[in-house]
């Protein structure tokens, strides 16, 4: 037997004890490269997500990304949980610094504030909202 085969086998057998699946991944195939030269590079994807089917219920909308590496031969995975991630990446805010220096600003965002009903996140969604309006 190679060596490290009996870990895999082991390591796979708790996963499969354990009722773990993969998440599954965007971005690059690989999570570890080794090697500059194309003749002596070597690429695999070694890390991953897991979960089982409770957390698979629980979190819905998530999503894995192989993030890029820069100085480390790992690659960072980024696990993003909220449901809302899809919508997240094609409605994206952007606060922008001059808006301060505008007269009506302050006023603006605190009439939103105080216009608006809910929890933090209701309140935060209408004032990106309405700054959105303002600024256009």
């Amino acid at each position: 037997m190679p060596p490290g085969e009996g870990r895999m086998k082991a390591f796979r057998t708790v996963l499969e004890d354990c009722n773990l699946m993969d998440l599954g991944f965007t971005g690059n195939w690989f999570t570890w490269e080794r090697g500059n030269l194309p003749e002596i590079n070597i690429q695999e994807r070694l890390d991953r997500g897991v979960a089982n089917a409770d957390w698979f219920s629980l979190f819905p909308g998530f999503q894995v990304q192989h993030l890029p590496h820069s100085f480390l031969d790992h690659c960072p995975l980024l696990i993003t949980t909220k449901r809302d991630v899809m919508q997240r990446t094609q409605n994206h805010f952007k606060f922008e610094a001059w808006w301060v220096l505008e007269e009506s600003f302050f006023t603006e965002v605190r009439n939103i504030w105080e216009m608006s009903e809910g929890d933090l996140l209701n309140k935060l969604d209408r004032v990106k909202a309405g700054l959105k309006r303002w600024a256009d």
